[in-house]
């Protein structure tokens, strides 16, 4: 046959192959669970950051939302992953808030997925080891930061898999250090991605099943180089050393923060996180013990640091996944491998059209995408405070602070999710004294409440509606406002 048309057959053959509509069912995965997150606590007093960021052209430094850490200084440590959320949202709504989040998920297991079948797993056993991945991620879905980050890590693990492979590549890092830090925090588990990789080059030997290889000294020194410059390139971010030391913070400084919010507890393993983090554990255990191919010392290292990190705190399962399944994956081999002289394009073709048609037609509408927020938010109970003029001091759930600054700006919040700096100042150590029936009155008159918006049927709640000196105001079926 001509040429030309056995190219554009060759193309449309790898295009249309097997292995590509195994990520387009993937993608699937990912979009149906993808509406049930639009009700993300923190998107709200993100989306405002960057209103006002892309409005004044000057970043926020001090807080301006609450009453009780007003004029705290304050970091906009996530300023740039914001930006993608507001500027969609001011076009298309919710839905464009949905779409960034969805794409976001499916450019991080597209990466998982082609990084497990680079490493060797046929097509089969690598769409298997994503769709843990993905599950493992389940409590991540929705527009969050994070998500930017998990993205730069991925870009990171590609590049490290292209450069044990070629020798070429380094150079990328230090530009995506520069961008990733500006993203989100979770630079920090980049830098030891890195030096891990750097460590496990130092030594050669086998160990059984594990086996290392030394690095070349053309290799150290890149490697150190680019370690080095990467580190450099972290403090070209607006805030200088203050954005690097913030993750630090985190950790050191922000331990009210750690125990108090759930993302930072460890792995309950009676949820359903904690069953699908058991499943990875023995499915690292099992292929281990039943599967004779050798391991790197490099991926052993990485698992059990993403596995230390995932058990300590539940918002790292992801990342669990992201480091675990191309690991596993190549050492399943739980099907017959994928034949390319058997592949049937066509069909390939029409399974990813009728995906995308799918996602196409099912995408939730900004009315439906609405409905599951205010089944989730006083937007109701907002509203009568507004029309009532009531802007007194309120006490707000920890939840809804966010939502109350960007729904109703005018009114100032107790508290959001940006637990830092109302764990420096001791709000954060109240607020839990006040929820937990601690010492409710006395918190509620130290910080001399006008108002209390709280969830129905809760203890706190109780409490004022039977003391005589609050009254309820306000009840729906999301929040319930005494005075």
């Amino acid at each position: 046959p001509p040429a030309a048309r056995t190219s554009w057959t060759g193309l449309a053959a790898r295009v249309f192959s097997f292995p590509v509509m195994c990520m387009f069912l993937l993608a699937a995965v990912i979009f149906g669970n993808s509406a049930r997150g639009i009700a993300e606590p923190d998107i709200w007093w993100h989306l405002r950051n960057a209103r006002n960021l892309l409005q004044y052209h000057s970043f926020s430094r001090i807080d301006t939302y609450s009453f009780t850490a007003a004029g705290s200084p304050w970091l906009s440590f996530e300023w740039l992953s914001e930006i993608p959320f507001y500027l969609t949202f001011k076009f298309m709504g919710l839905q464009g808030i949905m779409a960034v989040y969805f794409v976001v998920l499916v450019l991080i297991y597209a990466g998982v997925y082609y990084r497990s079948c680079r490493a060797g797993a046929d097509c089969k056993d690598a769409t298997v080891a994503t769709l843990l991945a993905i599950f493992l991620g389940i409590g991540t879905v929705g527009p969050r930061t994070q998500l930017f980050g998990w993205l730069c890590m991925v870009g990171l693990l590609v590049v490290l898999d292209h450069f044990q492979r070629t020798g070429q590549g380094l150079w990328l890092l230090p530009p995506l250090f520069a961008l990733w830090v500006n993203l989100h925090g979770s630079w920090l588990f980049g830098i030891v991605v890195l030096a891990i990789t750097i460590v496990s080059g130092l030594v050669e030997g086998e160990w059984g099943l594990v086996m290392a290889r030394r690095w070349t000294a053309p290799e150290r020194k890149k490697l150190l180089l680019v370690l080095a410059t990467s580190v450099a390139a972290l403090f070209v971010n607006p805030f200088g050393y203050k954005l690097v030391l913030y993750p630090f913070d985190v950790l050191f400084r922000q331990q009210s923060g750690l125990q108090y919010v759930v993302a930072w507890h460890s792995v309950n393993f009676s949820k359903l996180s904690g069953k699908l983090a058991l499943i990875v554990i023995f499915a690292s255990l099992a292929t281990a013990l039943f599967s004779r191919s050798r391991w790197r010392l490099d991926e052993v290292l990485l698992a059990g640091f993403a596995l230390w990190a995932a058990l300590s705190h539940v918002r790292f399962l992801d990342f669990a996944g992201l480091i675990i399944a191309p690991i596993l994956a190549p050492h399943l081999k739980l099907f017959p491998p994928y034949q390319r002289e058997l592949d049937k394009p066509w069909l390939n073709a029409g399974i990813m059209a009728a995906v995308v048609g799918s996602i196409i037609f099912f995408f939730p509408s900004s009315a439906q995408l609405q409905q599951k927020v205010d089944e989730t938010y006083p937007r109701a109970a907002l509203e009568f405070m507004q029309r009532q003029h009531l802007n007194g001091r309120t006490f707000n759930e920890y939840g809804w602070g966010g939502y109350m600054e960007w729904y109703a700006p005018g009114l100032k919040t107790f508290i959001d999710g940006r637990a830092d700096i109302f764990t420096y100042n001791g709000v954060l150590d109240d607020h839990r004294k006040a929820v937990f029936i601690e010492k409710p009155f006395e918190v509620l008159d130290k910080y001399r409440i006008n108002y209390a918006l709280l969830e129905p049927n809760q203890a706190l709640g109780y409490l004022l509606e039977h003391s005589p000196n609050w009254r309820l105001i306000y009840s729906d079926k999301v929040a319930v406002l005494f005075e």
